[in-house]
């Protein structure tokens, strides 16, 4: 339905290149309307779908996640900094509409936000016909490897990993590499663990700020972020480039990963229409990351070399933008 509604623009608010319009008029158009609240409603029930068998499964994912707080069978661990801070903005959104929020933290041992957003996130996935033949993490891997076959890197950071669905596919594909993975919202890490844990995979979680990680300069050979950008504020995003370039070596390799969105690549109607998300879809820094000129903000975190792909995911269902750069 969505692509059909195009046919009730005037062709002169379409000529006339201005987003603003086309989405004032968008608000008054009973067939956007309709597909608004069709597009609402799914998203609202996909939550229930998932929500639900969660939250009886939820006694179970907390005992195996204080199962592995008291021994890892992987190796892996999970630093958490009661302490830190929450960014505004972020922290007080549902972003996807998520129930609670990505900081759902009601007790120590809360995993409930992380379950939520892998669940969520796949059937999204599936319903966007994204197949899963390749995942965020294998594409880089993919790409790097294209680009540079002998590069084997013995420290990797991956910031703002979320559930840690993109972590364990580093640790997985390089054994010998020591993997490190932050996030700020304490219920998505927990989960990140149990799940690495039930997997096998060995990765060490912290509870860190992507403004200020507390590594030392030049720690790690690679450093990365997966789906982490259109989600955060433009000055985090200035703040995580500098990061990057001060946690790599001087071989080291930043890659950052994220939805194929630029409005410099679409006309009015399409930013328009991309718009939806922004104000119905709880995406609070969707337009302003659509607006974003990433490379040269890290150009200014120093990666003089920085580069842009598009490139196409195993099956070809999705193309994502790598943003990334040699030290």
């Amino acid at each position: 339905m969505r692509p059909q509604l195009k046919q009730f623009v005037p062709s002169d608010l379409i000529e006339s290149d201005d987003p603003e319009l086309i989405d004032d008029f968008f608000q008054k158009l009973t067939p956007r309307k309709i597909w608004g609240r069709l597009a609402r409603s799914a998203q609202e029930m996909m939550w229930e779908a998932v929500t639900d068998p969660l939250v009886r499964e939820e006694e179970r994912l907390i005992s195996f996640y204080n199962g592995c707080i008291n021994q890892s069978d992987s190796g892996g661990s999970i630093k958490l900094d009661e302490e830190l801070s929450f960014p505004e903005g972020i922290s007080d959104v549902n972003v996807h509409l998520q129930p609670g929020g990505y900081f759902l933290n009601r007790h120590q041992s809360d995993v409930l936000a992380g379950a939520l957003y892998e669940a969520g996130g796949t059937i999204y996935s599936q319903g966007q016909s994204i197949k899963a033949n390749e995942s965020k993490a294998e594409l880089a891997i993919r790409f790097l490897l294209d680009k540079m076959p002998d590069f084997k890197p013995q420290k990797i950071l991956d910031i703002a990993c979320s559930a840690g669905a993109s972590s364990t596919p580093y640790a997985r594909l390089f054994p010998d590499a020591t993997v490190y993975a932050i996030d700020i919202a304490p219920g998505l890490l927990r989960y990140a663990h149990a799940r690495a844990e039930a997997l096998g995979v060995n990765v060490h979680f912290y509870q860190c700020d992507a403004e200020s990680i507390e590594f030392k300069d030049a720690s790690f050979d690679l450093v990365v972020s997966h789906n982490a950008m259109h989600e955060m504020s433009p000055l985090t995003i200035e703040k995580m480039m500098l990061e990057s370039y001060r946690l790599l070596n001087a071989e080291g390799i930043a890659l950052h990963q994220d939805v194929p969105l630029r409005n410099s690549q679409l006309d009015a109607y399409q930013q328009a229409d991309y718009l939806w998300d922004y104000k119905y879809n709880n995406e609070p820094f969707w337009e302003t990351y659509s607006n974003l000129d990433i490379l040269s903000l890290m150009k200014k975190s120093g990666f003089s070399d920085a580069r842009y792909d598009r490139v196409k995911q195993l099956g070809g269902s999705m193309d994502w933008d790598l943003y990334w750069s040699l030290r």
